[in-house]
């Protein structure tokens, strides 16, 4: 009989240890470990042992490479679950099936079960929890597929418990540099602890300290390794506001006038995810692919429906054109990497404009590094912050600002900075945190009379 509500059952969830928001000194390999996870999984059926699975790991672009590889998926006829975080509006989006959020009812059931389970497995995490409610979750919707991105490095990550069919490596940047090492080697060594024996891994080009450890993991692994510009690469075509394309080739050897192809999935293609980054994360997804193709004889990947896959993935947040005139663009990019790709793809896709910029971001982020990266973007300064104990108070953002001789104004409350946003006429983009592109999505929603976006309210 249930007991719980839902915001219960959240509450619950979110009281649970989250180590992004204890102290440091409580972080060591013997607090964060993988058994109390795999015990945790036991007790439930080892449910992530019944679909196969696709690991995604990364700094930046893992949401949007995951969703893009779960729509190939459904379009290979495949029931395909998809394991995401952080959340922009409501914690379902974590755990969808074929494009479908796990339901509240669902989401308190299994936090019941979880319950009774993690008073007998103490110091189970939120993140934890979640994940092991995603995995069972799929179990009982009986997917094919699950593609489940890392939340937080890979070799600790709760998820690193499956055996996936093939491991992907996204973009590595600095970030979280506390948990994950102060040198891209060591960023790239906690994020290749997702390559497994004998298992491929797809990787997007690294600079070569990053690259150079996952080229030695995966060697120590025997886990084939493709690389993007090594083994893939593409060429842009052309961008608008709902669409870009780009050309993509293997890199093989041999080519002729009459064979210029040399592989199906090779050729255009267009997705609405815009950012020349987006075209990367389309790419590596390609070439994984290819790699399924050749090491699961069971998946008949046909490249329309890899093209189709790509063309209909939609990713929240990312670069999202919230208003096309006066420009209105929300992105969670929150940090230094993601902002300057953040920077270029205005750039591109509105060229010529300055900006409105409403920032927030959390207190271990990079501020100054990021407001130094978007400044010769911006005509002015709209400093924020979300409801959220991590939030870095707006009155630190504006004595970042004057450091930085930045024009800037702060309006605390995240709501009624949007709606000053809202009521400009100059170009306005919403950066810094996801959470704060959330709120910029729901009150951009209520103010436009659109479909508003699902939230826990």
């Amino acid at each position: 009989m249930t007991t719980l509500s839902y915001h219960d059952a959240l509450d619950y969830l979110y009281e649970l240890a989250n180590y992004e928001r204890i102290a440091l000194s409580n972080y060591s390999p013997a607090t964060l470990n993988l058994d109390r996870m795999r015990d945790l999984l036991a007790a439930l059926g080892n449910p992530h042992e019944r679909y196969k699975t696709i690991h995604v790991a990364g700094t930046k672009g893992k949401g949007s490479t995951a969703a893009m590889l779960a729509s190939c998926l459904r379009q290979l006829g495949q029931k395909a679950g998809l394991y995401t975080s952080p959340h922009l509006n409501t914690f379902r989006e974590r755990i969808q099936v074929d494009g479908e959020y796990i339901s509240r009812a669902d989401v308190v059931r299994l936090t019941e079960q979880l319950k009774a389970l993690i008073e007998t497995h103490r110091g189970v995490t939120t993140f934890e929890a979640a994940t092991a409610m995603g995995f069972a979750w799929f179990a009982e919707q009986n997917v094919d597929w699950a593609v489940v991105e890392v939340g937080l490095g890979g070799r600790l990550d709760a998820t690193n418990v499956i055996t996936p069919q093939v491991s992907l490596i996204t973009s590595l940047s600095f970030d979280h540099t506390k948990w994950l090492g102060n040198t891209l080697a060591e960023i790239a060594g906690e994020k290749a602890g997702i390559i497994k024996p004998g298992v491929p891994v797809v990787s997007h080009w690294q600079r070569m300290e990053a690259l150079s450890v996952i080229e030695r993991v995966a060697h120590e692994r025997n886990a084939p390794l493709t690389i993007l510009e090594r083994h893939w690469r593409w060429t842009p075509g052309t961008v608008a506001l709902a669409k870009q394309t780009f050309q993509v080739r293997q890199v093989a050897r041999t080519r002729t006038n009459v064979n210029p192809f040399v592989n199906d999935l090779e050729g255009w293609y267009e997705i609405q995810l815009l950012g020349r980054h987006q075209i990367d994360n389309a790419t590596a997804v390609i070439a994984t692919m290819d790699v399924l193709r050749s090491h699961n004889s069971e998946l008949n990947v046909e490249a329309r429906a890899i093209r189709d896959g790509l063309r209909m993935t939609t990713w929240p947040g990312r670069f999202e054109i919230l208003r096309s005139e006066p420009p209105l663009v929300a992105d969670g990019a929150h940090n230094i990497d993601s902002v300057n790709k953040l920077a270029a793809t205005i750039a591109e896709v509105f060229p010529g404009r300055r900006w409105v910029f409403v920032f927030g971001c959390y207190h271990d982020k990079d501020a100054e590094g990021m407001l130094k990266a978007l400044a010769p973007r911006a005509a002015r300064w709209i400093m924020t912050q979300v409801s959220n104990s991590r939030a870095l108070p707006v009155e630190r953002l504006m004595e970042i600002a004057r450091s930085l001789n930045l024009r800037a104004t702060a309006l605390p409350g995240a709501e009624d900075a949007m709606n000053r946003a809202i009521d400009s006429e100059d170009p306005v983009c919403i950066a810094g945190s996801v959470a704060l592109t959330g709120v910029a999505r729901a009150v951009w929603a209520a103010r436009s009379r659109g479909n508003p976006p699902e939230t826990d309210e």
